[in-house]
């Protein structure tokens, strides 16, 4: 019988140290799950110049988030001529704006991205217009920001809204 569970201990000792990883993360992943909300924050800066040009600082955040993929999407009236990036044509055509996508990268318990646009207004005056966040996995869009607003009298483009948007919802598998 010692020999049994000699045998055993070692068994139960070798299959512990090969799957310890994938333990403790699934002891993270229940934490995550039943003690914290998943929130979305949104922060916008806008940074002035002389001339009509403007550099537009959007960053994006899923704070405790579960899923590994997360895409973060957004969308800016196409009155703005964005300068240092491409338009993404991987989402969601939305008539009157141009899509550009973040790069979001996981720094343990939270996805992050954040970019700096320029923007030229393409006419002397624009009416407020609201910037489109939209945050989705590979499933289903989890969160909409409408946030923050731009616009532009006589070439001098503003940002409206506040330093930090957020939403908190409450964890669920598959989100």
């Amino acid at each position: 019988m010692k020999k049994f569970w000699r045998v055993f201990g070692w068994i139960f000792l070798g299959i512990f140290l090969q799957f310890k990883f994938n333990a403790l993360y699934g002891i993270v992943f229940l934490e995550n799950l039943n003690f914290h909300d998943r929130s979305y924050w949104v922060e916008m800066k806008m940074t002035p110049s002389d001339e009509s040009l403007r550099v537009l600082n959007v960053k994006t955040t899923v704070h405790h988030s579960l899923g590994s993929d997360y895409f973060a999407n957004v969308y800016i009236p196409k009155q703005y001529k964005i300068l240092n990036h491409e338009p993404y044509v991987g989402v969601e055509n939305m008539e009157g704006y141009q899509s550009y996508k973040m790069d979001m990268k996981r720094k343990y318990r939270d996805v992050l991205a954040e970019t700096n646009f320029i923007l030229i207004p393409q006419q002397k005056k624009i009416v407020s217009l609201p910037i489109k966040v939209h945050f989705e996995n590979l499933k289903q869009r989890l969160h909409a920001d409408e946030t923050f607003k731009l616009s532009t009298q006589s070439k001098n483009t503003t940002l409206e809204g506040p330093e930090k948007a957020e939403a908190i919802y409450p964890q669920k598998l598959g989100m």
